[in-house]
């Protein structure tokens, strides 16, 4: 039978977390820090140990891509901006292993539509790099 320290160990042993920050409720994302290409492995690692079922698993609740809030971010709309924020936690963790599947029930969400305020921002975002480099460039003489 899988325990909470098991959790707490695996997330130990997968990522350098401190045993003592571990809490049933701490948020992987939020609280310890993991996000975008270090959390989908941690996640890729928590199936194959404790082999759960992980085909209901929406990843785009729980963290951002990677380089989703940099300069990638103005030219590509992560799905995660357009999803309520669903925190991962060691409790969750552990009632996915019991229940040998991802238990998460999560919303009706459509990811096909745009997002016109993160639209509006890139386009803000690209004019001033351009200005600035339009700037720079007369400037310096280049």
């Amino acid at each position: 039978m899988v325990q909470m320290r098991d959790i707490y160990y695996f997330l130990n042993r997968v990522e350098p977390i401190l045993m003592s920050e571990l809490t049933p409720s701490s948020d992987l994302h939020d609280d310890l820090g993991i996000t975008g290409s270090d959390f989908s492995i941690v996640m890729h690692k928590f199936e194959r140990e404790f082999n759960v079922d992980m085909r209901n698993y929406r990843w785009y609740f729980h963290h951002t891509e990677d380089n989703a809030l940099g300069l990638a971010g103005l030219f590509k709309n992560s799905p995660s901006f357009r999803v309520p924020y669903i925190p991962v936690t060691p409790h969750l963790l552990l009632d996915a292993v019991n229940q040998g599947k991802w238990p998460v029930d999560y919303p009706e969400h459509d990811l096909s539509g745009v997002r016109f305020d993160i639209t509006v921002d890139r386009i803000i975002g690209l004019a001033l790099f351009l200005f600035i480099v339009t700037w720079i460039i007369t400037e310096t003489g280049l």
